[in-house]
């Protein structure tokens, strides 16, 4: 087999590569000019390393997402939000460092003044609106945020123009004044986009809480990483005062570029599950680092606190106590992360726990054992979709699914028992995975082996009931058929006789020879009779003489009891094969005996539906049906009910209550179609 090629990449296009050079540029070019005119020292220097690895991370990530294949239109609109974020990072990293090490005013410092005191706004904040409303795909949650992300564009745009006219000054090596303010409109256009952008900002994190909720897999996993990641990056600035100069600098860069990083491999999707373990890791690792920094922060904040405190042994001690927690806490993350990805595969344990605890519910029928294992597969183990199917079943359907069955070919295992194959389990690998994990594949499989006794006897009931469907049909066709005979055969021979008896009686003058033919003609006649009970034992007459539909109207015209009012709504060309016809007017007449003998009621209707399937609905208002009622008409009640329902497989539900009793029958047109 030719192993599988991978995707080409798509070209970077010229525009795309333009659009890059302000932020990867503007970044680099300020760290040169920074460190050749030595202006680490000036106190606004120490940011200008983090704005940097922002302004060449973001478009850097833009273009390894540009370049991915198979790229949706949605990716290269969020790609090209981050190339804009970046570019205004590279755009103010740059002015501020201009500003800093100017000698004196110049038209080059005016222009470095403007835009470092605007162009961060759609740089930083879209980071906020922008990006989270359209994260992962580049499509919006739904149409109500299409007015958020409106309000988002114009409200960065006002926010722009008012903080570049806001009156202020710069301090670097000299100081600094814009050339070009106005307290007035700065503040109008200021709070009018400020409002504009702080219902957008709830929004675009509401947006992430839907998709969290309402997603699954990949996409769920698409949100954590993303989260994670900010997270991160909002724990490492808010500890920027209690870490060390150049340590905390370190890591608040490298907190802000794991944020794009983040958010181009889980765009990119394909490469996802390739980095399935870089991804648990730095899952893992920005929780860890999270965790540690809070507690580190916490413990040192409430020492620094106490009376007589020393700074040096509050560091100390919260140092030893994150150092102390960090090993248990690295693998209880480490377990969360990987329970997040992939349930419960690394405890088969548990798996098996679920899944007996769930076949040993009480009163569970054995033909939900297959429903049972498809959703235990799904639940504990992550896994999108899987189904059961029968081995022998002629019918095309699965006898249990659960998940949304995925698009690629299935992994299908086979249940065996006793060394013969009765059920196949299909099961879908994750989305970006190419076949089952190993490690799936033996959890899923010691499940299969679980259930196989189970599923056995499933597929033999199956087979017991298709047996039994097929013993009613023929036995149904067989009394047609013989119903038929008697009547239109032996029936009308043995009338015939009776008339030609009776002639021959009217033509005898002779007492004792007109004795003997009344005498044969009653026999005849008795005969007749005898002959007429037994085709109405095979088979309900009304259903040959009227048709099915007539039949049922019949039945419910004969129902007489004082005060009862009967309502009948019937489909009028209702068919169905013989046995079934014979199951329907058995059902609705029991139905209809036990409304008259039973329930008290004073209304009661009889509603047939032909569609896909026949529906029988028996529907009172009495007093209820005790569950163990029988009829002297059948003997066995809704028993007998149910039973004829099962015997041409259908189904048949009785609900009863305080307020009256529905009996619902569900019948296939032909037998054993309802499968």
């Amino acid at each position: 087999m030719q192993p599988a090629s991978r995707p080409r990449s798509r070209p970077v296009t010229l525009g795309a590569a333009l659009a890059a050079v302000p932020g990867i540029g503007g970044g680099l070019l300020a760290l040169a000019l920074a460190a050749a005119n030595e202006a680490w020292d000036l106190a606004v220097a120490g940011q200008v390393p983090v704005d940097a690895v922002v302004a060449i991370a973001y478009p850097m990530t833009a273009l390894v997402v540009l370049s991915s294949p198979g790229l949706r239109r949605g990716g290269r609109s969020l790609a090209w939000i981050l190339m804009l974020a970046g570019g205004c990072s590279g755009i103010v990293t740059l002015s501020t460092v201009v500003a800093q090490v100017a000698t004196e005013p110049s038209t080059t410092t005016d222009i470095a003044l403007m835009l470092l005191s605007s162009v961060w706004v759609p740089g930083f904040l879209s980071l906020l609106t922008l990006v989270p409303l359209f994260y992962p795909d580049g499509l919006l949650p739904g149409r109500l945020w299409r007015l958020a992300a409106l309000a988002a564009a114009v409200g960065l745009a006002l926010v722009t123009v008012g903080v570049g006219l806001y009156p202020e000054s710069f301090e670097g090596r000299i100081r600094l004044t814009k050339p070009v303010s106005n307290l007035g409109v700065a503040q109008t256009f200021t709070y009018a986009g400020a409002a504009m952008l702080l219902p957008a900002f709830l929004a675009a994190l509401g947006s992430l809480v839907v998709r969290l909720v309402r997603t699954r897999g990949l996409a769920r996993r698409q949100v954590v990483v993303f989260l994670a990641a900010a997270g991160l990056l909002v724990a490492v600035t808010v500890a920027q005062g209690s870490l060390p100069s150049p340590v905390g600098i370190v890591a608040q860069a490298l907190a802000a570029a794991l944020v794009p990083v983040a958010i181009g491999v889980a765009i990119t999707r394909h490469g996802l599950y390739d980095l399935d373990v870089a991804v648990r890791r730095s899952i893992v690792a920005a929780s860890l680092g999270t965790c540690l920094a809070g507690g580190y922060l916490t413990l040192f904040a409430v020492l620094q606190a106490l009376p007589r405190h020393e700074s040096a042994l509050s560091a100390a001690v919260a140092a030893g106590f994150t150092g102390a927690i960090m090993q248990p806490l690295a693998k209880r993350l480490t377990a969360g992360v990987d329970r997040m990805f992939y349930g419960d595969r690394a405890d088969p344990f548990a798996v098996a726990s679920a899944l007996a605890t769930s076949l040993t519910d009480a009163g569970l029928d054995v033909a939900r054992v297959p429903q049972v294992l498809c959703d235990t597969v799904v639940e504990t183990l992550r896994l999108p979709a899987a189904r059961v199917w029968l081995a022998g079943d002629s019918s095309d359907r699965p006898v249990a699914t659960a998940g949304a069955v995925g698009h690629g070919p299935p992994v299908q295992l086979e249940l065996r028992h006793r060394g013969e194959v009765v059920a196949a389990l299909d099961v879908w690998p994750r989305a970006g995975e190419q076949t089952l994990h190993p490690r799936d594949e033996v959890v899923v499989r010691g499940l299969a082996d679980q259930v196989a006794p189970a599923v056995a006897a499933v597929q033999l009931h199956r087979q017991l009931q298709r047996s039994r469907e097929a013993l009613v049909a023929a036995r149904e066709d067989e009394r047609l058929q013989l119903r038929r005979d008697l009547h239109d055969g032996l029936g009308a021979t043995l009338a015939g006789l009776r008339l030609q008896v009776e002639t021959a009686q009217d033509l005898s003058d002779q007492p004792d020879v007109e004795h003997l033919l009344g005498s044969a003609g009653d026999g005849v006649a008795q005969a007749v009779a005898e002959v007429r009970a037994i085709t109405d034992g095979l088979r309900p007459a009304a259903l040959d003489e009227l048709g099915l539909a007539r039949a049922l109207s019949a039945l419910a015209d004969r129902v007489r009891a004082p005060g009862l009012e009967v309502e009948v709504d019937i489909a009028e060309h209702v068919s169905a094969a013989p046995a079934v016809e014979v199951a329907l007017h058995r059902i609705a007449a029991e139905a209809l005996a036990n409304v008259v003998r039973h329930s008290a009621a004073r209304r009661v209707s009889l509603r047939v539906r032909d569609g896909r399937h026949v529906e029988l609905e028996v529907s009172d208002d009495g007093v209820g049906l005790g569950a163990a009622t029988t009829t002297a008409g059948s003997g066995l009640g809704l028993a007998s009910m149910r039973q004829r329902a099962e015997e041409v497989g259908g189904t048949l539900e009785v609900r009863t209550s305080d307020s009256g009793t529905t009996v619902h029958a569900l019948l296939p047109h032909a037998v054993g179609d309802l499968r």
